[in-house]
């Protein structure tokens, strides 16, 4: 149990630090520092700091994956699994907001780094399955006529791309657009997000 414990305050602490400062300002010193353990423990469940970082990352990923599964498991309708995948990218990102600069800085300024976060993605079985079960999902749908025409993929890909820009633009739209309460202007984003989602589907 000891083991276990220190195994995830060490993955705790690199996601925080990482989050924080990035891959490069962020020290095994500093990380074993956060978790409350000494330097050689972090060497020793991890080696590198590349490894805890793809570490970090496949634990979010699953993390994610499995709290989106949830309406495709159970079945319910398009619509109630696209509220379901925007309320959950919301919830998490309000929780981490600087989590899609983080990922796209690491990405643009270190190849390395951006082929750990891709070879993920690539071997996550359970990403595997939840896209086969969405894309499912999203074919019955538009068999019954309940949507249009649309590639799971496409479909997706938006779902993504209105989320996580919500994010990475908020410094900008908070000068630009004068937003005072970019905490609030982000929960009430979420149903603009749907609901234009929702809409694309209808039309």
């Amino acid at each position: 149990m000891k083991t276990e414990n220190t195994e995830a305050a060490i993955l705790a602490a690199a996601n925080k630090l990482f989050a924080q400062r990035g891959f490069n300002a962020t020290s095994t010193t500093d990380i074993a520092r956060e978790a409350g353990c000494n330097q050689a423990l972090v060497h020793y469940y991890f080696r590198t700091k590349e490894n805890l970082f793809q570490k970090v990352f496949i634990s979010q990923l699953e993390g994610i994956i499995q709290r989106l599964q949830t309406p495709l498991v159970k079945g319910d309708d398009i619509f109630t699994t696209l509220r379901h995948i925007v309320d959950t990218y919301f919830d998490i990102l309000e929780k981490n907001p600087q989590t899609p600069s983080f990922l796209l800085s690491e990405m643009l300024l270190n190849p390395g780094r951006e082929s750990l976060i891709l070879q993920a993605v690539r071997e996550s079985l359970l990403l595997q399955d939840f896209f086969h079960r969405f894309s499912e999902a999203v074919g019955q749908a538009i068999a019954r006529g309940q949507i249009r025409p649309i590639a799971p993929k496409e479909l997706y890909f938006d779902i993504i791309s209105l989320v996580v820009f919500s994010y990475l633009a908020m410094p900008m739209a908070q000068s630009i657009m004068q937003i005072d309460q970019p905490d609030l202007y982000l929960r009430q984003r979420r149903q603009q997000v749907y609901d234009l989602l929702a809409f694309s589907l209808k039309s």
